[in-house]
């Protein structure tokens, strides 16, 4: 039995399984990314709006602004890379469509 097996299989039967169950309704998020997402950002009701969430986890862009001039840049990459990692390869997979 494979480690991936068994952290889905314990994943499946915590308090956390409807979450993970809810999360893996999106296309691109498997059992071991669900999980991942779960582990990481634990109750997801402690932020109150996507735009925290996402700062948490690095994937907002850099800014620098001085009066009326505002320049953003690449994500800062600061917060939590394996959240940053999992919503990045679930992001490829919404983009690059399997095909039929």
């Amino acid at each position: 039995m494979s480690i991936d097996t068994i952290v889905v299989s314990c994943a499946l039967q915590s308090e956390h399984a409807p979450v993970i169950q809810a999360l893996q309704t999106l296309r691109g998020v498997a059992e071991v990314t669900a999980v991942t997402l779960v582990a990481e950002i634990g109750q997801f009701s402690r932020f109150s709006n996507p735009r925290q969430r996402m700062s948490y986890a690095g994937l907002v862009p850099k800014e620098y602004s001085s009066g009326s001039s505002r320049w953003q840049g690449s994500i800062t990459k600061t917060g939590n890379s394996q959240i940053r990692r999992s919503i990045v390869e679930v992001c490829w997979s919404y983009r690059h469509r399997p095909s039929h």
